[in-house]
């Protein structure tokens, strides 16, 4: 039994070459896009993923990014990171290809990274300053031109790569959302809460689009934790509405997990495993920082199997839907260096055959 494993999308460094190339030498059957965002702005998660949008431009603010009637400089500037970006993994795989590869990818899945329909239109403002989330219309076509850009990009880079695409959605605003706590330029303008089911619903529409589109499969990464201002729902990803196909899998904090401090987590990743879905676990549980000896990996290892007892997942079965990557922050923390970055990823690389033995 294999167990996978990548990395979560954000990488120190401003060489996109030399980080792709470390990339397939670590995980080359499970490869991630990577996001350069110390090249600054154009770079970051917003920008990186407005890139993808297909048809719809936009522009800086004084705040972030909004919608515009044409694409600004710094658009531009994120179109550019996405296309060298995905030029270097293109380039690095061709050097690093395995001549036994399965024919059309079965064996491989590449990892595109994209922040989710309502995380991003909680991130976006109209051309006059409100955010896209109070303008069901704008958030329609905010979502429609998502779907349709995302699909595009990894779908034609994974076939360039002889892969399947996997698509992680991620949805750090979700809970906030649901509860009607999205920080707006006035208080006086609040952004009103949406209902559970309308999120889930929309979710899975938005998964059914990508999958059309050749999409293989679709991954939701949220908080495993939730502040007291916006409570985690988890029925929305882990409990899909009738009749409708839910989300691949979950991608959610490993440590956090382990120490039981979510028990709503622990029930959505139970369900996951249990539906025969994929569980995304982010970092090595149970270690401060980076596990530096061999002796450190294993007790992480050992975590990870105490952690799918509890979720009451087969130790065997349950292996084969996991995929280990470590945390945004351990690729990305301030006084990190690129190296330190990739070593994050060799560790996980460490870790998952061990799992299996």
């Amino acid at each position: 039994m294999r167990v996978a494993h990548s990395g979560p999308g954000p990488v120190r460094g401003g060489d996109p070459r030399e980080v792709a190339r470390a990339i397939l030498g670590e995980c080359y059957s499970t490869p991630f896009l990577p996001e350069l965002p110390d090249r600054g702005p154009g770079a970051d998660e917003v920008g990186r993923t407005a890139a993808m949008l297909t048809d719809l431009p936009v522009d800086a603010s004084p705040r972030g990014w909004r919608l515009a009637g044409s694409p600004g400089r710094l658009s531009r500037r994120a179109v550019d990171f996405l296309d060298r970006d995905s030029d270097a993994l293109e380039e690095a795989d061709e050097l690093a290809r395995d001549p036994d590869d399965e024919p059309g990818g079965a064996g491989r899945r590449l990892l595109v990274r994209a922040l989710g329909p309502w995380s991003l239109a909680a991130r976006l403002e109209m051309p006059g300053g409100p955010s896209v989330l109070t303008d069901r219309g704008a958030r329609r076509d905010v979502a429609a031109s998502l779907a349709e850009g995302v699909a595009v990009r990894a779908v034609r880079l994974s076939e360039r790569m002889r892969s399947r695409a996997r698509v992680l959605l991620d949805e750090p605003a979700l809970w906030h959302v649901h509860a009607g706590t999205v920080a707006t330029q006035s208080r006086l303008d609040p952004v009103a809460a949406v209902p559970a089911d309308q999120l889930s619903l929309s979710l899975c529409r938005f998964a059914d689009a990508l999958r059309a589109a050749g999409v293989d499969e679709v991954l939701a990464r949220v908080p495993a934790e939730a502040g007291p201002d916006a409570p985690a729902r988890w029925s929305i990803l882990a409990e899909p509405p009738r009749d409708e196909t839910p989300l691949d899998g979950l991608c959610l904090d490993s440590g956090v997990l382990h120490s039981a401090r979510s028990h709503g987590a622990l029930d959505a990743a139970g369900t996951v495993l249990g539906q025969g879905r994929l569980l995304q676990l982010e970092g090595l549980p149970g270690t401060a920082g980076l596990p530096t000896t061999g002796p450190e990996v294993e007790r992480a290892v050992s975590r990870i199997l105490d952690l799918l007892e509890r979720l009451s997942a087969p130790r065997y079965a349950g292996l084969g839907q996991l995929v280990l990557t470590p945390s945004v922050e351990e690729m990305t923390s301030a006084g990190a260096r690129p190296a330190d970055a990739l070593a994050a990823v060799r560790l996980v690389a460490e870790a998952a055959p061990r799992l299996a033995e």
